[in-house]
């Protein structure tokens, strides 16, 4: 049981790893347009803003190119032209699968009120909220969610990254953190461009 939440990919790959973790990524868009979550970032959850269902959609499309593509350039460094593209691509869409678990949570104990208190709070944004300790609590379960779904996410990743160059040991491990820091800089860097200046204004109105 373990092994297989952790690292699946000795029962699945490659071609059905991708159709199983993009048809996650879809489903998860879904369910971030109606929870307003976003992940803006390939490690990034955000709650709050409401968007076209397009934005929620490519928001995870732009994380799962920029994880893909900077693993496969790490791949290369590493093994050369011994790795296969569809297996970095099928096993690190797959990874974002437990992803879906946030936004579904995020329906049933809805964070906003609680970010929008902290938002009025803090940074004097937004209308005055009142929150309550039930807020709170759902505040906080949602937060050990989060963590708890990052964590394993990042741990499918390692296992992906791991199977598909076949190594193992310091290079590995280093190339990996640096991979995943680059990953997520460079989806940063393409919401900021492609998203924030409103380039697809129309669409994602």
């Amino acid at each position: 049981m373990k092994t297989n939440i952790f690292n699946p990919y000795n029962r699945i790959a490659g071609t059905k790893a991708f159709i199983a973790g993009f048809t996650g990524i879809i489903l998860s868009g879904l369910l971030c347009f109606f929870s307003h979550t976003h992940f803006d970032g390939v490690i990034d959850v955000h709650f709050n803003d409401a968007g076209s269902i397009f934005l929620f959609l490519l928001e995870g499309l732009i994380a799962l190119g920029s994880i893909v593509l900077i693993f496969s350039l790490a791949a290369l460094i590493l093994v050369g032209t011994r790795f296969r593209f569809i297996d970095m691509l099928g096993t690190m869409s797959l990874a974002r699968l437990p992803m879906i678990i946030v936004p579904f949570f995020a329906l049933i104990l809805p964070p906003e009120k609680v970010t929008d208190y902290f938002l009025y709070t803090f940074l004097h944004q937004g209308a005055p909220v009142t929150i309550g300790n039930w807020d709170i609590a759902s505040f906080i379960i949602m937060i050990f969610i989060m963590l708890f779904v990052l964590a394993w996410t990042i741990t499918l990743m390692w296992s992906a990254f791991r199977i598909c160059t076949n190594t193992k040991g310091a290079k590995t491990v280093v190339a990996f953190i640096a991979g995943l820091m680059i990953a997520e800089a460079l989806s940063k860097v393409l919401f900021i461009t492609i998203l924030m200046p409103g380039y697809f204004s129309e669409i994602f109105k």
